[in-house]
């Protein structure tokens, strides 16, 4: 999945103007060390994986950047990504009616 930035960053010499979130090859291991990384940076709501730093995380690990990237999107850019990741864990969580029906609205 792409996200155009509105504003594009640079990083080693490149410039990023979208970024490709590979949401769906996410594992468990993934959503798993995203929380707890959260919680090593000091995160103390009841999941991080759902504060924006969390969500900056698993958005880093869907992107192959680093969560300093995510963190240092503008603001826009930032809460684009990030719900877009929230949308996209609550959805793996909802059950398939209610999922397919979200997402045909979607469409």
């Amino acid at each position: 999945m792409d996200i155009k930035l509105q504003k594009p960053f640079e990083k080693d010499g490149k410039t990023f103007e979208k970024l490709t979130l590979n949401l769906e090859n996410l594992k468990g291991s993934d959503i798993v060390q995203a929380e707890q990384e959260a919680r090593q940076r000091g995160d103390m709501s009841p999941n991080p994986l759902f504060s924006s730093e969390g969500l900056a995380i698993v958005a880093a690990k869907a992107s192959g950047l680093i969560p300093e990237d995510i963190l240092n999107l503008d603001a826009p850019d930032f809460l684009l990504v990030t719900n877009t990741v929230s949308n996209f864990l609550y959805g793996w969580v909802l059950p398939e009616k209610m999922r397919s029906e979200i997402y045909k609205k979607q469409s």
